[in-house]
């Protein structure tokens, strides 16, 4: 029965406490994984790829999201403070609408805190889930990169025998050639002498 590509990617052993324990950083942020798979991403590696992404934006999102209501809810606390003691000290209702506003306000914080917190805590779990999925599939391309490397370069070795074994026998007509030139120039020089070599080569020599 044929292996699917899920089952490929459940016989590679790597699991979270793995990636923990050897303090494999977030994939696609690694310089070398983004130099070696960034034009060469099987299309469930950018599957994998983008929800990555989607979880870590949405993660940067909600961290600030945190920061934003925390610094609000300071600041309306002081307001609300400061607007309790006119209040309660100078009878003037005036501060009675801005108080119940900042405690409206602060009322939605309270209840969106929570929310932004549970997301926050499931979102790690999550991303680090997607990363181990991510890096199976890594293992599996680079299996796949490898070979079909090894084999392109086996190919170019052949390539290369032919055209040494080429520029050898081109060589050796080079050298064949040249002997037979010696010879015949040795042939007629014997023949017609140094003069008479120098008029020959004048007249009928094509690259004089």
């Amino acid at each position: 029965m044929e292996k699917t590509w899920g089952d490929n990617l459940k016989e590679i052993d790597i699991d979270s406490d793995m990636l923990r324990k050897n303090n494999i950083p977030i994939l696609i942020y690694t310089p070398e994984w983004i130099q070696l798979f960034s034009n060469f991403k099987s299309r469930s590696m950018q599957k994998t790829v983008d929800k990555l992404e989607e979880l870590l934006s949405k993660e940067k999102n909600l961290t600030q999201e945190h920061k934003e209501l925390e610094k609000r809810k300071r600041i309306l606390m002081n307001k609300i403070l400061h607007l309790s003691n006119e209040l309660n000290e100078n009878n003037n209702e005036a501060f009675l609408d801005p108080l119940k506003d900042a405690q409206k306000e602060v009322f939605k914080i309270n209840n969106r805190l929570p929310e932004v917190l549970e997301e926050l805590e499931s979102l790690p779990s999550a991303i680090n889930y997607h990363n181990t999925f991510l890096l199976k599939e890594t293992v599996k391309r680079t299996y796949e990169l490898i070979n079909e490397n090894k084999l392109e370069a086996d190919k170019t070795q052949q390539e290369i025998s032919k055209v040494r074994e080429s520029l050898m026998e081109l060589i050796q007509k080079k050298v064949d050639m040249e002997e037979k030139v010696n010879r015949l120039y040795s042939y007629l020089h014997g023949i017609v002498g140094v003069t008479g070599m120098e008029k020959l080569d004048e007249s009928l020599l094509k690259d004089k």
